[in-house]
């Protein structure tokens, strides 16, 4: 199988719900989340890459790292190999 034909698998989930619930992203993995101002991302394991829908530069985490969120808007989380994360 070619690399054009690998597809990621998205998840879209509402931050509220994630409140303190680790999530783990596998190599292509993506998570959306939507209603996220105020919100901390917080790296537990790996490495992320974070993409802030309304933000010009994109942040990556490694563990024990986190992101505040400033603004409401779409908030994409890969990782970078696998890693894993927590919203508070």
């Amino acid at each position: 199988m070619n690399a054009l034909m690998k597809l990621a698998t998205m998840l879209q989930i509402q931050a509220p719900a994630a409140i303190d619930k680790p999530w783990r992203l596998l190599p292509g993995q993506v998570v959306s989340m939507d209603h996220t101002k105020g919100k901390k991302i917080a790296c537990t394991a790996g490495r992320l890459w974070v993409t802030l829908e309304h933000g010009s530069d994109d942040f990556i985490l490694e563990a024990d790292q986190s992101l505040d969120i400033g603004e409401n808007g779409r908030v994409v989380i890969s990782a970078l190999g696998s890693g894993a994360f927590k919203v508070a």
